[in-house]
């Protein structure tokens, strides 16, 4: 779904009608880890996976909701999103990666491609460049050693008509991917909670009822906006920019060492010439039941990490010593900023569309390695992530 929100913004900002999905259409799925034998993928499901891509050491996070695939895995320096490219037959699927980095700041960028084959308890495949010039092996297995939890993945959807008695009337849709833990234990019950949390859920409530709420709140909402364009006596015009859509996805992109790192996407148009979206990332302490804070990884005053930050950025979106950051941001500097993430190489930072740099940039995300780092790290998180 991640890659799907930026291809599909632009023609959701344009679009004057929609078919409209069924009112009410929760689907829910498990994750089947118990059954390694089975040759076909589940309707549902979060996988990781361990194994290798070009013999290279990759953890692949992956998630299935209906014929929608989506994860992520750090290869060679960057984080690469995958995304549904074709569903083959019941066994087989090719995905099609994508890279903050490149997409943007590389002209005429052609996507690679994973085709993988599930085996029972892993997939097996190859690796292809955009321009099908380099193949490489992929080999991974799923796995979930000591430190590591397994999720259930699932959807709610629903959507309302602006004007229920008109057939081809504009229309506002919302719709939630989730995750909840599928351990029952302390650490099971408390990730659930913090990802009820995360998509605005009190943990005694249920899902399907604290979605029915929220969706109840959007429609009613939106039923507002439309009687107020009607009053204005705008006529018909303003039908065009009134279908609605409120998406969000929970996804993993973190998940070992009894730490879960969860990616929360929101995507959203409200009229206008487009939409936006953003991510906002959780970092969960599972072992200590915590959601965590910058000063729980490094400690390092402000100042020493924008340098180092700006560095980095500079090196990843390939700006010169001689040129100004503010070729790519809005400012010529960068600030640390509290949407963090982390992997065993190392911490990312998250800038949201609008936040340093305009709509057309995209995500701006900066990679900064341990070993930048080394003399800050905090000692409890370098033993338990095994930084050398």
């Amino acid at each position: 779904m991640k890659y799907s929100f930026f291809l599909c913004f632009f023609g959701l900002a344009i679009l004057s009608a929609c078919n409209n999905p069924k009112n009410g259409n929760n689907n829910t799925g498990t994750t089947d880890t118990t059954s390694n034998t089975k040759k076909e993928l589940t309707k549902t499901f979060y996988k990781r996976l361990e194994g290798t891509i070009a013999g290279k050491k990759v953890v692949v996070h992956l998630q299935k909701v209906n014929d929608d695939v989506s994860g992520s895995y750090y290869y060679d320096g960057s984080w690469l999103n995958l995304s549904t490219d074709t569903l083959i037959g019941k066994d087989s699927l090719v995905l099609t990666e994508y890279s903050y980095y490149e997409s943007y700041f590389t002209q005429d960028f052609k996507s690679p491609h994973l085709a993988l084959k599930w085996t029972g308890n892993g997939f097996n495949g190859t690796w292809e460049s955009g321009d099908k010039a380099k193949k490489f092996p992929i080999i991974l297995t799923e796995k979930y050693p000591d430190g590591s939890y397994p999720f259930n993945t699932g959807i709610y959807a629903d959507s309302v008509k602006a004007f229920a008695n008109q057939a081809k009337s504009p229309a506002a849709q919302i719709s939630f991917e989730y995750l909840e833990s599928k351990n029952t234990d302390e650490s099971g019950t408390w990730l659930n909670t913090e990802l009820k949390k995360i998509l605005g859920i009190k943990s005694q409530v249920d899902r399907s009822i604290g979605f029915k709420n929220i969706a109840a709140d959007y429609f009613k909402d939106y039923k507002s906006q439309v009687a107020e364009q009607s009053k204005d006596g705008r006529g018909g015009d303003f039908e065009a920019w009134m279908n609605y859509t409120n998406n969000t996805q929970q996804s993993v992109s973190y998940n070992d060492n009894g730490y879960v790192v969860i990616d929360f996407l929101a995507d959203a148009y409200t009229g206008g010439a487009h939409g936006n979206y953003s991510s906002v990332m959780y970092c969960l302490d599972v072992k200590n039941k915590k959601q965590m804070v910058l000063s729980d990884i490094v400690k390092i005053d402000s100042n020493t990490l924008q340098g180092i930050l700006e560095r980095n950025l500079r090196k990843e979106y390939n700006i010169k010593a001689k040129d100004a950051l503010s070729t790519v941001l809005f400012d010529d500097f960068i600030k640390p900023n509290n949407n963090f993430y982390f992997n065993s190489n190392g911490i990312a930072f998250m800038y949201n569309p609008y936040e340093v740099a305009s709509y057309a940039q995209g995500q701006i995300v900066v990679f900064v390695p341990y070993a930048d780092l080394k003399t800050y790290l905090v000692p409890a998180f370098v033993q338990r992530m095994g930084i050398k």
